[in-house]
């Protein structure tokens, strides 16, 4: 690791706290100028496509190989194809297949169930597309969590089944009842307990936040694929994404949880500034190329 990358990143990040009073609007301006400012590998091709009739970027390194849809992060409020462009990128690169980047809609103008139904018609169509070809899904942040929801949606309607799951620092549980909010808190700098809840807020418009198809660390989690699960040991979602991991094992899924040290939230959109970045996105890819190759 370079300390040096850590302590510019942590300095930025910790400039800007979170303000319940900025808008959608700002937030989701905000989040997408990493396109702007991060390109995916100049190998990667990218491609505007849809999946199910929502709109979805396709980033290809190899047309032969591996296949993935990812969903983004962004407390279901904000993120996109722009500000996950180059995490896609970096990803179809390292698996040497294609990951299709999709921009689900967002609440509050989409709540819940809105994005689960496009992440769903999204896959349904990939699946089809890959004719019985292996598939996984993944996702950061609220599209970890959006990833195994869309699995569970799947398993509950007969669907296709991806052959894995990928979550990046998931949101698996939009209750903020975890010791890890006071414990970690402090040392999170991207994400607190206000900020959970005020995304959470937007995203479930008086629905349940236990409802699992919302919170999937209360759902039945047995038949899910092998899973991977990544977090960092200095962010707020630790001790759910941990609850998850065990709930995984519990069900008798395959699943492997991976803790990185002095990592914060959802770091991985930092690979361009951050070693752990493309390391943990490295980790990711070996895993996804092992369990569709399965």
């Amino acid at each position: 690791m370079s300390q040096a990358q850590l302590d510019a990143l942590l300095a930025l990040f910790r400039k800007y706290p979170f303000d319940p009073a900025v808008g959608e609007g700002p937030r989701r301006r905000l989040m997408d100028r990493m396109g702007e400012v991060f390109a995916p590998p100049p190998q990667v091709a990218v491609e505007p496509v849809a999946l199910g009739g929502v709109p979805a970027e396709r980033l290809t390194a190899s047309a032969d190989g591996p296949a993935l849809l990812y969903l983004h992060g962004g407390g279901y409020v904000t993120g996109s194809v722009a500000s996950h462009r180059h995490l896609g990128g970096l990803l179809a690169a390292e698996m040497q297949g294609t990951v299709h980047v999709l921009d689900y809609r967002l609440a509050p103008e989409a709540p819940f169930p809105a994005p689960l139904d496009d992440a769903v018609a999204a896959w349904r169509a990939l699946a089809a597309e890959r004719g019985g070809r292996p598939a996984g899904i993944a996702g950061d942040s609220a599209g970890g969590g959006l990833a195994f929801a869309t699995a569970l949606r799947c398993r509950a309607a007969g669907l296709p089944m991806p052959n894995c799951i990928v979550g990046l620092s998931p949101w698996v549980n939009l209750g903020t009842e975890s010791e890890s909010y006071d414990k970690l808190g402090p040392l999170d700098p991207t994400l607190s307990r206000e900020a959970a809840a005020w995304y959470a807020d937007r995203y479930l418009a008086g629905a349940d936040p236990r409802d699992p198809m919302a919170s999937p660390l209360f759902a039945d989690l047995a038949g899910l694929p092998p899973v991977l699960i990544q977090v960092g040991d200095r962010e707020v979602f630790f001790g759910d994404a941990a609850s998850m991991h065990q709930s995984l094992l519990a069900a008798g899924v395959e699943a492997r949880l991976s803790v990185w040290q002095r990592m914060f939230h959802a770091w991985h959109l930092s690979w361009p500034q951050l070693d752990e970045g493309r390391a943990a996105l490295a980790e990711a890819a070996a895993f996804i190329r092992e369990s569709l190759s399965a």
